[in-house]
């Protein structure tokens, strides 16, 4: 297995091009998730459901009121891998925006499969049309 590490922003950007030239040979995963290191003596409230309900995000996003959250600010985690090739970044927030831009049209311009698909007419739009002509 070849890992390539944590790289930088740039060379990371850099590897995605290289990676989607083998796309016909493999299937290219991306994922991206936000970064809390585990404290595993104190612990951290994100991971503790169950004692800090309000710091878990899936339950966020179903109570209305927010009593107590964290202000904590995190990177985001962005992975890459085919076959057994792998890499990884570490976005940081002040960056994010530049290399989102970035990383979006690097993607958009190495996935070769990404044309419009022509829609095929129904027979329902058939019908409306004869109706209107009359």
């Amino acid at each position: 297995m070849v890992n390539e590490g944590c790289l930088s922003n740039e060379d990371f950007l850099s590897k995605v091009s290289e990676f989607f030239k083998n796309e016909n040979e493999q299937v290219v995963h991306l994922t991206a998730k936000r970064l809390v290191t585990h404290d595993p003596v104190e612990g951290n409230a994100e991971f503790d459901s169950v004692g800090n309900p309000l710091y878990d995000v899936s339950r966020k996003a179903q109570s209305i009121e927010v009593e107590k959250c964290s202000n904590e600010v995190y990177p985001i985690l962005i992975r890459m891998w085919y076959g057994k090739r792998k890499c990884s970044t570490i976005v940081k927030t002040e960056t994010l925006d530049k290399f989102w831009q970035d990383y979006s049209s690097v993607v958009k311009g190495s996935m070769k499969g990404l044309i419009k698909k022509k829609k095929k007419k129904t027979k329902a739009s058939g019908i409306k049309s004869k109706k209107e002509r009359k």
